[in-house]
């Protein structure tokens, strides 16, 4: 399955006066072409920041609980220190910095992939669901499955059915609407769900990198049992 959407997240404990702190730290990337920016509860102690940085497809969202970044692209180019995902790091670098910081808590991957496939072989998907060792209801209009394990003190959650154009908004799976989703609207085949979680003090790049690659084996994994 190829990914379609991405979205990693690291949690910290509350900054009781991040929205004192937080200005000086998203303000030098205010000049940078094509970015927009949303102040979210403002004047109260949950104010936090929405940056929109529409070049490089990506959104960070910074609050006192954490730091979230959004991408719609080739999961590729996340695998690169210096690419998109390097404005990400560079400021949750600077927020371990705030004077009220104590620690990080754990992170957190979700991501989306789907396998655009003919509509008659979806028809015979829904027939006879590979997925299933049993279907007991006949020809089928949806279907969907979900697993959750921990393994190696990472908690997996993996959920995968048919896909149909309304799971675009369902699952806001192109929020740029960009060239790379465009083959979607007109669509239908099979879509997976992974969201790994971990509890963790230090994330590092190295530790995103290792999420990544495990939810690309579960990919895998979910491409080969369809094919059995």
């Amino acid at each position: 399955m190829s990914i379609r959407r991405l979205e990693y997240q690291i949690n910290f404990v509350h900054i009781l006066t991040f929205r004192e702190q937080y200005k000086d730290v998203v303000s030098p990337y205010f000049g940078f072409e094509k970015v927009e920016y949303a102040i979210e509860d403002e004047n109260s102690v949950h104010e936090g920041i929405k940056l929109v940085f529409k070049n490089e497809k990506i959104v960070i969202v910074l609050n006192k609980e954490g730091i979230l970044f959004l991408f719609e692209g080739d999961a590729d180019e996340l695998k690169n220190q210096n690419g998109p995902i390097k404005f990400f790091w560079d400021i949750y670098e600077k927020i371990k910095g705030f004077k009220n910081y104590i620690r990080t808590t754990r992170h957190i991957l979700l991501t989306h992939a789907v396998n655009v496939k003919a509509k008659e072989e979806v028809v015979t998907i829904l027939k006879t669901t590979p997925y299933f060792a049993k279907n007991l209801f006949g020809n089928l209009d949806e279907f969907g499955c979900s697993y959750e394990f921990l393994n190696d003190g990472i908690n997996f959650k993996i959920q995968f059915g048919n896909f149909t154009p309304k799971d675009i908004r369902k699952h806001d799976l192109s929020p740029f609407k960009t060239e790379f989703n465009k083959d979607l609207f007109e669509s239908v085949g099979i879509m997976g769900r992974i969201e790994l979680f971990e509890q963790e003090r230090n994330p590092t790049f190295s530790k995103f990198k290792n999420l990544l690659t495990k939810t690309e084996e579960n990919f895998l994994i979910l491409d080969l049992i369809a094919k059995e």
